[in-house]
Protein backbone atom coordinates (compact mmCIF):
# COMPACT_ATOMS: atom_id res chain seq x y z
CA UNK A 1 0.00 0.00 0.00
CA UNK A 2 1.23 3.71 -0.63
CA UNK A 3 1.97 5.87 2.12
CA UNK A 4 -0.30 8.38 1.46
CA UNK A 5 -3.60 9.21 -0.50
CA UNK A 6 -3.13 11.43 -3.61
CA UNK A 7 -5.75 14.19 -4.01
CA UNK A 8 -8.04 15.89 -1.16
CA UNK A 9 -8.46 13.93 1.81
CA UNK A 10 -11.83 14.78 2.31
CA UNK A 11 -14.88 15.44 0.58
CA UNK A 12 -15.50 19.25 1.91
CA UNK A 13 -13.36 21.40 4.26
CA UNK A 14 -14.63 22.13 7.31
CA UNK A 15 -14.11 25.98 8.44
CA UNK A 16 -14.46 26.11 12.38
CA UNK A 17 -12.63 28.57 14.04
CA UNK A 18 -11.97 26.15 17.19
CA UNK A 19 -14.49 23.42 18.99
CA UNK A 20 -16.14 23.02 21.59
CA UNK A 21 -16.72 19.45 22.90
CA UNK A 22 -18.95 17.55 23.82
CA UNK A 23 -21.08 19.79 20.59
CA UNK A 24 -24.82 18.81 22.22
CA UNK A 25 -25.83 20.80 25.40
CA UNK A 26 -29.35 20.34 26.94
CA UNK A 27 -31.70 22.55 29.32
CA UNK A 28 -31.01 21.64 33.08
CA UNK A 29 -34.23 21.08 34.57
CA UNK A 30 -32.73 20.68 37.99
CA UNK A 31 -31.31 24.60 38.49
CA UNK A 32 -28.90 25.72 40.35
CA UNK A 33 -29.29 22.11 42.18
CA UNK A 34 -26.97 20.68 39.28
CA UNK A 35 -24.57 22.20 41.24
CA UNK A 36 -24.27 18.84 43.21
CA UNK A 37 -22.83 17.08 40.29
CA UNK A 38 -20.08 19.31 39.78
CA UNK A 39 -18.21 17.65 42.85
CA UNK A 40 -17.97 21.20 44.62
CA UNK A 41 -16.69 20.02 47.42
CA UNK A 42 -13.16 18.47 45.67
CA UNK A 43 -10.14 20.32 44.53
CA UNK A 44 -10.02 20.81 41.02
CA UNK A 45 -6.31 21.49 41.18
CA UNK A 46 -5.16 23.60 38.17
CA UNK A 47 -7.98 25.73 36.31
CA UNK A 48 -8.72 29.06 34.51
CA UNK A 49 -11.05 31.50 34.86
CA UNK A 50 -13.55 33.45 32.31
CA UNK A 51 -15.84 36.37 33.46
CA UNK A 52 -18.07 37.61 30.94
CA UNK A 53 -18.62 41.19 30.75
CA UNK A 54 -21.25 40.89 28.29
CA UNK A 55 -21.89 44.92 26.85
CA UNK A 56 -20.47 46.36 24.06
CA UNK A 57 -21.19 49.88 22.52
CA UNK A 58 -22.39 48.89 19.43
CA UNK A 59 -23.03 45.61 17.75
CA UNK A 60 -20.76 44.46 15.00
CA UNK A 61 -22.31 43.80 11.71
CA UNK A 62 -21.17 40.27 10.95
CA UNK A 63 -20.87 39.57 15.36
CA UNK A 64 -22.69 35.96 16.36
CA UNK A 65 -21.63 36.13 19.80
CA UNK A 66 -23.52 37.15 22.46
CA UNK A 67 -23.31 41.07 23.65
CA UNK A 68 -25.78 43.87 24.84
CA UNK A 69 -25.65 47.60 23.81
CA UNK A 70 -24.63 49.78 26.96
CA UNK A 71 -25.08 53.52 26.18
CA UNK A 72 -21.99 55.48 27.43
CA UNK A 73 -24.45 57.50 29.89
CA UNK A 74 -25.98 54.66 31.56
CA UNK A 75 -29.02 56.46 32.71
CA UNK A 76 -30.43 53.19 34.18
CA UNK A 77 -27.62 52.37 36.52
CA UNK A 78 -26.83 48.76 34.34
CA UNK A 79 -23.42 48.61 34.68
CA UNK A 80 -23.54 48.37 38.63
CA UNK A 81 -26.42 46.07 38.82
CA UNK A 82 -24.65 44.02 36.82
CA UNK A 83 -21.43 44.29 38.42
CA UNK A 84 -22.92 43.59 41.70
CA UNK A 85 -24.34 40.56 40.64
CA UNK A 86 -21.22 39.16 39.03
CA UNK A 87 -18.89 40.24 42.25
CA UNK A 88 -21.36 37.99 44.14
CA UNK A 89 -21.32 34.88 41.55
CA UNK A 90 -17.87 35.30 41.64
CA UNK A 91 -17.41 34.98 45.35
CA UNK A 92 -19.76 32.56 45.46
CA UNK A 93 -17.74 30.26 43.17
CA UNK A 94 -14.55 31.14 44.85
CA UNK A 95 -15.87 29.98 48.46
CA UNK A 96 -16.53 26.11 46.93
CA UNK A 97 -13.09 23.95 48.05
CA UNK A 98 -13.05 22.92 44.16
CA UNK A 99 -11.55 26.18 43.68
CA UNK A 100 -10.37 27.52 46.84
CA UNK A 101 -8.50 24.62 47.47
CA UNK A 102 -6.83 24.44 44.17
CA UNK A 103 -4.92 27.12 41.94
CA UNK A 104 -6.27 29.68 39.05
CA UNK A 105 -3.72 29.62 36.40
CA UNK A 106 -5.03 32.08 34.15
CA UNK A 107 -7.83 34.35 34.12
CA UNK A 108 -9.74 36.15 31.16
CA UNK A 109 -11.97 39.07 31.52
CA UNK A 110 -13.82 38.92 28.26
CA UNK A 111 -17.53 39.23 26.98
CA UNK A 112 -18.54 41.39 25.09
CA UNK A 113 -16.13 43.73 26.08
CA UNK A 114 -13.83 43.72 29.23
CA UNK A 115 -12.82 47.25 29.10
CA UNK A 116 -16.27 48.71 28.83
CA UNK A 117 -16.36 48.95 32.35
CA UNK A 118 -15.58 52.06 34.24
CA UNK A 119 -11.86 52.39 36.04
CA UNK A 120 -13.72 52.08 39.23
CA UNK A 121 -15.70 49.09 38.09
CA UNK A 122 -12.77 47.11 36.55
CA UNK A 123 -10.86 47.71 39.51
CA UNK A 124 -13.49 46.09 41.91
CA UNK A 125 -14.06 43.23 39.58
CA UNK A 126 -10.34 42.59 39.07
CA UNK A 127 -9.87 43.23 43.43
CA UNK A 128 -12.91 40.42 43.98
CA UNK A 129 -10.95 37.42 41.82
CA UNK A 130 -8.04 38.25 43.16
CA UNK A 131 -9.33 38.17 46.51
CA UNK A 132 -11.43 34.93 45.44
CA UNK A 133 -9.41 32.68 43.79
CA UNK A 134 -5.98 31.91 44.63
CA UNK A 135 -4.14 33.01 41.71
CA UNK A 136 -0.40 31.21 41.00
CA UNK A 137 2.45 33.25 41.23
CA UNK A 138 2.78 35.08 37.23
CA UNK A 139 -1.27 34.20 37.20
CA UNK A 140 -2.02 35.54 33.51
CA UNK A 141 -4.60 38.05 33.63
CA UNK A 142 -6.45 39.27 30.62
CA UNK A 143 -8.54 42.01 29.66
CA UNK A 144 -9.99 41.86 26.20
CA UNK A 145 -10.74 45.59 25.04
CA UNK A 146 -12.23 47.93 22.62
CA UNK A 147 -9.23 50.81 22.28
CA UNK A 148 -12.04 53.77 22.62
CA UNK A 149 -12.81 52.54 26.32
CA UNK A 150 -9.11 53.49 27.24
CA UNK A 151 -9.19 56.53 29.15
CA UNK A 152 -6.30 57.99 30.49
CA UNK A 153 -6.98 57.20 34.03
CA UNK A 154 -7.97 53.29 33.16
CA UNK A 155 -4.51 53.37 31.25
CA UNK A 156 -2.85 54.10 34.27
CA UNK A 157 -4.78 52.06 36.86
CA UNK A 158 -4.37 48.85 33.84
CA UNK A 159 -0.44 49.39 33.76
CA UNK A 160 -0.28 49.11 37.75
CA UNK A 161 -2.90 46.48 38.09
CA UNK A 162 -2.83 42.99 38.28
CA UNK A 163 -3.42 42.66 34.46
CA UNK A 164 -0.79 41.79 32.89
CA UNK A 165 -1.94 41.00 29.58
CA UNK A 166 -4.69 43.27 27.53
CA UNK A 167 -5.99 41.83 23.99
CA UNK A 168 -7.39 44.66 22.02
CA UNK A 169 -9.69 43.42 18.64
CA UNK A 170 -8.12 46.06 16.23
CA UNK A 171 -9.89 43.53 13.22
CA UNK A 172 -8.05 46.73 10.65
CA UNK A 173 -5.99 49.91 10.71
CA UNK A 174 -8.24 50.76 7.84
CA UNK A 175 -11.16 53.17 8.80
CA UNK A 176 -12.84 52.21 5.32
CA UNK A 177 -12.57 48.19 6.20
CA UNK A 178 -13.78 48.64 9.93
CA UNK A 179 -17.17 51.17 8.75
CA UNK A 180 -17.93 48.42 5.95
CA UNK A 181 -17.86 45.32 8.91
CA UNK A 182 -19.69 47.98 11.47
CA UNK A 183 -16.63 47.13 14.21
CA UNK A 184 -16.75 49.88 17.33
CA UNK A 185 -12.96 50.16 16.73
CA UNK A 186 -10.82 52.84 15.60
CA UNK A 187 -7.60 52.32 13.76
CA UNK A 188 -5.81 55.54 15.23
CA UNK A 189 -7.25 54.97 18.89
CA UNK A 190 -5.91 51.54 18.74
CA UNK A 191 -2.24 52.64 18.09
CA UNK A 192 -2.28 55.58 20.60
CA UNK A 193 -3.45 52.76 23.29
CA UNK A 194 -1.10 50.64 22.57
CA UNK A 195 1.69 53.62 22.63
CA UNK A 196 0.38 54.67 25.91
CA UNK A 197 0.30 51.07 27.60
CA UNK A 198 3.57 50.97 26.34
CA UNK A 199 5.10 54.38 28.03
CA UNK A 200 3.89 53.40 31.45
CA UNK A 201 5.77 50.14 31.23
CA UNK A 202 2.93 47.49 29.61
CA UNK A 203 4.35 45.12 27.37
CA UNK A 204 2.09 42.12 27.11
CA UNK A 205 -0.14 43.45 24.42
CA UNK A 206 -1.97 41.50 21.87
CA UNK A 207 -3.47 42.22 18.35
CA UNK A 208 -6.62 40.45 16.98
CA UNK A 209 -6.71 41.14 12.85
CA UNK A 210 -9.32 40.25 10.60
CA UNK A 211 -8.70 39.50 6.69
CA UNK A 212 -10.88 38.62 3.96
CA UNK A 213 -13.47 40.94 4.77
CA UNK A 214 -16.41 42.54 2.55
CA UNK A 215 -14.30 44.73 -0.10
CA UNK A 216 -11.05 43.77 1.79
CA UNK A 217 -7.85 43.89 -0.82
CA UNK A 218 -4.33 41.94 -0.23
CA UNK A 219 -3.06 45.88 -0.44
CA UNK A 220 -5.24 46.85 2.82
CA UNK A 221 -4.14 43.60 4.16
CA UNK A 222 -0.72 44.22 3.73
CA UNK A 223 -0.93 48.12 4.96
CA UNK A 224 -2.16 46.00 7.90
CA UNK A 225 0.66 44.14 8.38
CA UNK A 226 3.06 46.99 8.39
CA UNK A 227 1.42 48.89 10.69
CA UNK A 228 1.61 45.98 13.60
CA UNK A 229 5.23 45.56 12.60
CA UNK A 230 5.78 48.61 14.15
CA UNK A 231 3.91 48.79 17.19
CA UNK A 232 5.94 45.25 18.33
CA UNK A 233 3.49 44.02 19.93
CA UNK A 234 4.25 40.54 21.52
CA UNK A 235 1.19 38.20 20.18
CA UNK A 236 -1.40 38.76 17.31
CA UNK A 237 -3.98 36.43 16.04
CA UNK A 238 -5.84 36.48 12.39
CA UNK A 239 -8.83 35.56 11.91
CA UNK A 240 -10.79 34.43 8.78
CA UNK A 241 -13.76 36.71 8.60
CA UNK A 242 -16.90 34.71 8.31
CA UNK A 243 -20.48 35.70 7.85
CA UNK A 244 -22.69 33.87 10.31
CA UNK A 245 -26.25 33.16 9.61
CA UNK A 246 -29.07 35.79 10.90
CA UNK A 247 -26.22 38.67 10.81
CA UNK A 248 -27.00 41.81 9.58
CA UNK A 249 -24.12 41.56 7.37
CA UNK A 250 -25.79 38.25 5.93
CA UNK A 251 -28.72 40.61 5.46
CA UNK A 252 -26.12 43.25 3.46
CA UNK A 253 -24.83 40.90 1.11
CA UNK A 254 -28.04 38.84 0.14
CA UNK A 255 -29.52 42.40 -0.52
CA UNK A 256 -26.55 42.91 -2.88
CA UNK A 257 -25.71 46.14 -0.98
CA UNK A 258 -22.20 44.64 -0.45
CA UNK A 259 -20.85 41.96 -2.15
CA UNK A 260 -20.24 38.52 -0.81
CA UNK A 261 -16.66 37.65 0.82
CA UNK A 262 -13.87 35.84 -1.88
CA UNK A 263 -13.66 31.83 -0.98
CA UNK A 264 -11.04 31.11 1.66
CA UNK A 265 -9.20 28.72 -0.76
CA UNK A 266 -9.28 31.52 -3.71
CA UNK A 267 -5.28 32.39 -4.57
CA UNK A 268 -6.08 36.29 -2.98
CA UNK A 269 -7.07 34.63 0.36
CA UNK A 270 -5.12 32.20 0.45
CA UNK A 271 -2.13 35.03 -0.32
CA UNK A 272 -3.43 36.87 2.68
CA UNK A 273 -2.78 33.86 5.33
CA UNK A 274 0.42 33.73 3.63
CA UNK A 275 1.77 36.99 4.20
CA UNK A 276 0.58 36.61 8.27
CA UNK A 277 2.64 33.88 8.21
CA UNK A 278 5.62 35.67 6.72
CA UNK A 279 5.50 38.93 8.56
CA UNK A 280 5.24 36.94 11.94
CA UNK A 281 8.38 35.16 11.20
CA UNK A 282 10.31 38.19 10.12
CA UNK A 283 9.29 39.53 13.43
CA UNK A 284 10.44 35.96 15.26
CA UNK A 285 6.58 35.17 16.16
CA UNK A 286 5.62 31.65 16.45
CA UNK A 287 2.40 30.26 15.45
CA UNK A 288 2.29 28.29 18.60
CA UNK A 289 -1.63 27.43 18.27
CA UNK A 290 -3.56 28.01 14.87
CA UNK A 291 -4.13 31.94 13.73
CA UNK A 292 -2.01 32.68 17.16
CA UNK A 293 1.33 34.16 16.96
CA UNK A 294 3.62 35.20 19.75
CA UNK A 295 6.83 36.17 20.97
CA UNK A 296 8.78 34.02 22.93
CA UNK A 297 7.74 33.96 26.30
CA UNK A 298 4.79 35.68 25.61
CA UNK A 299 1.95 33.23 24.50
CA UNK A 300 -1.32 33.71 25.95
CA UNK A 301 -1.29 31.35 29.22
CA UNK A 302 -5.15 31.01 29.38
CA UNK A 303 -5.23 29.34 25.60
CA UNK A 304 -2.48 27.40 26.94
CA UNK A 305 -4.20 26.09 30.27
CA UNK A 306 -7.95 25.99 28.89
CA UNK A 307 -7.01 23.99 25.70
CA UNK A 308 -3.76 22.02 25.77
CA UNK A 309 -5.01 21.10 29.36
CA UNK A 310 -8.33 20.45 28.12
CA UNK A 311 -8.94 18.44 31.22
CA UNK A 312 -8.49 20.77 33.82
CA UNK A 313 -11.47 22.61 34.60
CA UNK A 314 -12.55 26.06 33.12
CA UNK A 315 -14.81 27.83 35.16
CA UNK A 316 -16.41 30.46 33.25
CA UNK A 317 -19.07 33.62 35.04
CA UNK A 318 -21.42 35.59 33.77
CA UNK A 319 -23.64 35.26 31.03
CA UNK A 320 -23.42 33.58 27.69
CA UNK A 321 -20.39 31.71 29.07
CA UNK A 322 -19.52 27.93 28.89
CA UNK A 323 -17.97 25.72 31.54
CA UNK A 324 -16.54 22.80 32.15
CA UNK A 325 -16.51 21.54 35.85
CA UNK A 326 -16.44 17.75 36.72
CA UNK A 327 -16.73 16.53 33.08
CA UNK A 328 -19.35 18.41 32.42
CA UNK A 329 -19.99 21.35 29.99
CA UNK A 330 -22.16 24.17 31.66
CA UNK A 331 -23.43 27.05 30.01
CA UNK A 332 -25.24 30.50 31.54
CA UNK A 333 -27.81 31.54 29.62
CA UNK A 334 -27.37 35.49 27.95
CA UNK A 335 -29.99 36.93 29.49
CA UNK A 336 -28.39 39.75 31.76
CA UNK A 337 -31.64 40.72 33.83
CA UNK A 338 -32.48 36.64 34.38
CA UNK A 339 -28.43 36.42 35.44
CA UNK A 340 -29.19 38.70 37.95
CA UNK A 341 -32.05 37.72 39.55
CA UNK A 342 -30.66 33.93 39.98
CA UNK A 343 -27.65 35.61 41.73
CA UNK A 344 -30.15 37.66 43.94
CA UNK A 345 -31.91 34.45 45.03
CA UNK A 346 -28.54 32.93 45.69
CA UNK A 347 -28.26 30.71 43.21
CA UNK A 348 -26.32 29.74 39.80
CA UNK A 349 -27.34 30.08 36.42
CA UNK A 350 -27.09 26.87 34.99
CA UNK A 351 -29.04 26.93 31.88
CA UNK A 352 -27.43 24.18 29.59
CA UNK A 353 -25.46 21.54 30.94
CA UNK A 354 -23.83 18.25 28.42
CA UNK A 355 -23.69 14.63 29.52
CA UNK A 356 -21.02 13.86 31.60
CA UNK A 357 -17.78 13.11 30.25
CA UNK A 358 -16.83 9.26 30.55
CA UNK A 359 -12.95 8.01 30.14
CA UNK A 360 -13.25 7.93 26.37
CA UNK A 361 -14.95 11.51 26.07
CA UNK A 362 -12.11 13.36 28.20
CA UNK A 363 -9.39 11.57 26.08
CA UNK A 364 -11.43 12.62 22.66
CA UNK A 365 -11.94 16.06 24.02
CA UNK A 366 -8.04 16.44 25.21
CA UNK A 367 -7.09 14.88 21.82
CA UNK A 368 -9.25 17.83 20.02
CA UNK A 369 -7.88 20.48 22.17
CA UNK A 370 -4.29 19.72 22.00
CA UNK A 371 -4.36 19.33 18.01
CA UNK A 372 -5.04 23.05 18.65
CA UNK A 373 -1.27 23.04 18.87
CA UNK A 374 -0.37 20.99 16.17
CA UNK A 375 0.74 18.14 17.76
CA UNK A 376 -0.01 15.61 20.81
CA UNK A 377 2.70 14.61 23.06
CA UNK A 378 2.87 10.82 23.79
CA UNK A 379 4.91 11.75 27.33
CA UNK A 380 2.00 14.48 28.48
CA UNK A 381 -1.15 11.88 27.02
CA UNK A 382 0.32 9.45 29.32
CA UNK A 383 0.88 11.58 32.24
CA UNK A 384 -3.13 13.01 31.85
CA UNK A 385 -4.46 9.28 31.26
CA UNK A 386 -2.21 6.20 32.15
CA UNK A 387 -2.43 4.91 28.44
CA UNK A 388 -0.82 5.21 25.67
CA UNK A 389 -2.33 8.01 22.69
CA UNK A 390 -1.44 5.16 20.06
CA UNK A 391 -3.38 2.10 22.02
CA UNK A 392 -6.39 4.51 22.28
CA UNK A 393 -6.37 6.43 18.89
CA UNK A 394 -4.29 3.50 17.03
CA UNK A 395 -7.00 3.00 13.90
CA UNK A 396 -7.61 7.21 13.66
CA UNK A 397 -3.80 8.21 13.89
CA UNK A 398 -2.63 5.26 10.94
CA UNK A 399 -5.79 6.89 8.98
CA UNK A 400 -4.79 10.21 9.37
CA UNK A 401 -0.97 9.16 7.98
CA UNK A 402 -2.24 7.28 5.07
CA UNK A 403 -4.03 10.41 4.26
CA UNK A 404 -0.85 12.56 4.75
CA UNK A 405 -2.05 14.45 7.25
CA UNK A 406 -0.08 13.72 10.26
CA UNK A 407 3.72 12.25 11.08
CA UNK A 408 4.30 9.75 13.26
CA UNK A 409 7.31 9.92 15.78
CA UNK A 410 7.87 8.01 18.68
CA UNK A 411 7.44 10.98 20.96
CA UNK A 412 4.22 12.88 19.35
CA UNK A 413 2.10 12.83 16.45
CA UNK A 414 1.94 16.43 14.38
CA UNK A 415 0.08 17.30 11.61
CA UNK A 416 1.50 17.81 8.59
CA UNK A 417 1.22 20.89 6.08
CA UNK A 418 -2.07 19.09 4.77
CA UNK A 419 -3.19 18.29 8.11
CA UNK A 420 -2.93 22.15 9.06
CA UNK A 421 -4.58 22.74 5.99
CA UNK A 422 -7.54 20.26 6.76
CA UNK A 423 -7.12 21.04 10.01
CA UNK A 424 -10.59 21.04 11.58
CA UNK A 425 -11.61 17.88 9.80
CA UNK A 426 -8.59 15.98 11.05
CA UNK A 427 -9.97 17.20 14.92
CA UNK A 428 -13.51 15.96 13.99
CA UNK A 429 -11.56 12.43 13.27
CA UNK A 430 -11.63 12.27 17.07
CA UNK A 431 -15.09 13.12 17.50
CA UNK A 432 -17.47 10.23 18.86
CA UNK A 433 -19.09 8.18 16.85
CA UNK A 434 -22.58 9.06 18.83
CA UNK A 435 -22.31 12.58 18.63
CA UNK A 436 -22.81 12.44 15.08
CA UNK A 437 -26.58 13.15 13.42
CA UNK A 438 -27.36 14.82 16.66
CA UNK A 439 -30.28 16.14 15.44
CA UNK A 440 -32.50 16.74 18.64
CA UNK A 441 -29.80 19.52 19.83
CA UNK A 442 -30.82 21.87 16.91
CA UNK A 443 -33.91 22.21 19.15
CA UNK A 444 -32.09 22.99 22.64
CA UNK A 445 -30.80 27.08 23.58
CA UNK A 446 -27.23 27.57 22.08
CA UNK A 447 -25.50 30.56 21.34
CA UNK A 448 -22.06 31.65 20.12
CA UNK A 449 -19.89 29.22 18.77
CA UNK A 450 -21.72 26.64 20.27
CA UNK A 451 -24.16 26.62 17.43
CA UNK A 452 -22.08 26.22 14.31
CA UNK A 453 -20.97 23.01 16.59
CA UNK A 454 -24.18 21.46 17.33
CA UNK A 455 -24.88 22.14 13.50
CA UNK A 456 -21.91 20.27 12.20
CA UNK A 457 -22.49 17.29 15.08
CA UNK A 458 -26.05 16.86 13.61
CA UNK A 459 -24.66 16.32 10.30
CA UNK A 460 -23.92 13.03 8.37
CA UNK A 461 -20.04 12.50 9.64
CA UNK A 462 -19.40 11.39 5.80
CA UNK A 463 -20.12 14.70 4.57
CA UNK A 464 -16.79 16.18 6.20
CA UNK A 465 -14.72 12.52 6.74
CA UNK A 466 -16.02 10.82 3.82
CA UNK A 467 -15.75 7.10 4.04
CA UNK A 468 -13.02 5.62 6.32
Amino acid sequence: MQDTIQGPPYPNKCRLPFFLYPPAMWSNPEGSAFCERLALDESAGDYVVYVSVPFCRVRCKACPYFVRVLSPEDKEGEEERYLNALIADIRRWGSYPRWRDGRARAVYIGGGTGSILKTSSLKRLVDAIAESFPLTPGCGITLEGNARDFTEDKLDYVASSRINRVSLGVQSFDEKVLRIVGSPHAAQESITVIQGLQKRGFKNISLDLMYNMPLHTITEWKRDLETLKQLDVKHFTVYLYRIHEGTAQEQMIKSGRLPPVRDPDSPEVLEMRREASRVAAELGYREYMFDHFAQPGFESEYMLWSWREADKDALAIGPGAYSYINGYRVGTDKDVAGYIKAVEKGEHLLSTISEKMGERGRRERYVIFSLEFFHIDFAHYRKNFGTAFMEDFSDIAHRLKHKGLVELHPDRMELTGLGKEWRANVLLEFMNPAYWKDEGALSERNWSMNTVMVQIAASDRRKWLGLD
